[in-house]
């Protein structure tokens, strides 16, 4: 690696900058890497890293598909999971599992198992319309709780706006 940064003239400062920008990046084929190994002792086949919005690794295991995002991070593994993000998930075909790696320990559970109240609740959703069809009627009975905080929601948001607007 040095006699590379020799040939195109860069310094140790620079070489330090690359490296600290760099450092997000290899850490996370590290864990990446690992997260492979772990899958294979946890005994599943046909492992192959993919590019995706909704998962890291497409892996089989008792001869189902499973999609399974890795997470290294001190935040909640669903943070930043969107409406969006979560209706992606629903179409696929198999379970989702989070892969929780920190501090050396690691734990692989089912995606939907940690996701937020009104965000499994939205999921359970989108399933049921995935599985059978949109039932207007089933589904606003089924989800009643849903569209009731989300209602709230909507009233508060625009309470907030109005505020906002007296107050420059």
């Amino acid at each position: 690696m040095s006699n590379l940064f020799s040939e195109l003239g860069l310094d140790e400062d620079e070489l330090e900058y690359a490296l600290r920008k760099a450092k997000g990046v290899i850490i996370g084929y590290a864990m990446e890497y690992r997260a492979v190994k772990i899958l294979r002792q946890m005994g599943f086949k046909d492992i192959k890293l993919v590019t995706s919005p909704t998962h890291d690794i497409e892996a089989v295991k008792d001869g189902k598909k499973c999609y399974i995002e890795v997470k290294a991070s001190k935040y909640s593994p669903t943070k930043h999971y969107t409406a969006w993000k979560i209706a992606m998930i629903a179409l696929l075909d198999g379970e989702h599992y989070t892969l929780i790696m920190k501090n050396g320990e690691y734990a692989l559970v089912r995606t939907r198992s940690i996701l937020s109240k009104p965000k499994q609740q939205l999921f359970d959703c989108l399933l049921e319309i995935k599985n059978n069809g949109y039932k207007q009627k089933t589904v606003q009975e089924q989800y009643k709780e849903v569209v009731e905080w989300f209602k709230q929601q909507l009233t508060i948001r625009k309470l907030q706006a109005s505020k906002l607007q007296k107050y420059p």
